[in-house]
């Protein structure tokens, strides 16, 4: 079933695309003005700029694709890798006292590439067209066009980042010998990534419970099966794959013995492999998901058929 038939579908999808806008919106202005700070610095908080753009950047290609400008999400993610460009050029500005690093634009970019594969990941478990991504897409409408899920995701990320991120803080202070700015930033950032998926799969229940209730019948969704072991051996290979390619990615990047005056650079990215490691994970997760969904479908291609759809 195409997604304009279900009742409501385009009242939500256009409230939801409206929300992801203004989140892009609020996201991008601070986002610009603390990229473009001059003089900005972290307080001696060691080399946490990589992972920052790689966070940032991330979340910003998340916010676009969703806010599907010209209505898609692909020119969303294309409008943010460019971004990355954009925002690191122009703090080159003289007045600014900052300077240009192709290693920060890099560390962006792979943030924005680890959000478009789980994006992508993600949709793939329902073929288009089909009645499970029908209920799915609205359901997923349906509640991020409400202001209560968004609430609640910025109750439940804001919760996560102090319990996930004050033992950071604190290893900072008796392990590293004090609190500084670059402490705090990781620690939030950490866990805030950590308390947005969390945040983002209890606005999937809300949204999955709720436009059920609204439609008054359950929606069509991709029968649960018991995993096999095959494929969970196959997304614990592909997440080491992912990591053991950033890490040749790195050593292609500064060689076996980098120069003294790329220290703080390769530090920064040594640094990274830990937020690299649970996006990867994170993907590798979606993509073995979109897999078991996908051969569902073929044990029962009613679920992939629009005039299969339940009575629909």
């Amino acid at each position: 079933m195409a997604a304009e038939t279900v009742p409501g579908s385009v009242d939500s999808a256009r409230a939801a695309q409206r929300a992801w806008r203004i989140a892009l919106v609020a996201y991008l202005l601070p986002v610009t003005v603390a990229t473009h700070w001059p003089r900005l610095g972290f307080g001696g908080g060691g080399p946490i700029d990589k992972f920052i753009h790689f966070l940032a950047f991330g979340v910003l290609a998340w916010l676009w694709m969703h806010a599907r400008p010209l209505g898609r999400a692909a020119v969303g993610w294309c409008l943010a890798a460019a971004w990355v460009f954009v925002d690191e050029r122009t703090q080159a500005i003289e007045i600014l006292g900052r300077t240009f690093s192709g290693y920060d634009m890099i560390a962006g970019w792979l943030g924005v590439a680890m959000a478009g594969a789980l994006y992508a990941a993600m949709r793939a478990g329902t073929p288009a067209g089909s009645a499970a991504r029908a209920d799915a897409e609205f359901a997923r409408d349906f509640a991020y066009a409400s202001p209560f899920a968004w609430t609640t995701a910025a109750f439940v990320t804001t919760a996560v980042v102090v319990v996930l991120g004050s033992p950071f803080v604190l290893k900072a202070h008796f392990a590293d010998g004090g609190i500084t700015l670059g402490s705090v930033i990781y620690a939030i950032g950490y866990s805030g990534f950590v308390g947005v998926a969390m945040a983002a799969y209890g606005v999937r229940l809300f949204g999955e419970a709720f436009a059920s209730r609204t439609l008054g019948r359950p929606l069509v969704k991709v029968p649960r099966e018991a995993m096999p072991f095959w494929r969970v051996g196959f997304m614990f290979a592909l997440a080491l794959l992912l990591v053991a390619g950033y890490e040749l990615f790195v050593r292609l990047l500064f060689g076996s013995a980098p120069a003294e005056d790329l220290a703080v650079d390769h530090g920064g990215f040594l640094q990274l492999r830990q937020g690299f490691l649970l996006a990867s994970v994170i993907v590798s997760i979606a993509i073995g998901n979109a897999i078991g969904s996908r051969a569902a479908i073929q044990r029962n291609p009613a679920l992939a058929n629009p005039s299969g759809a339940g009575g629909r």
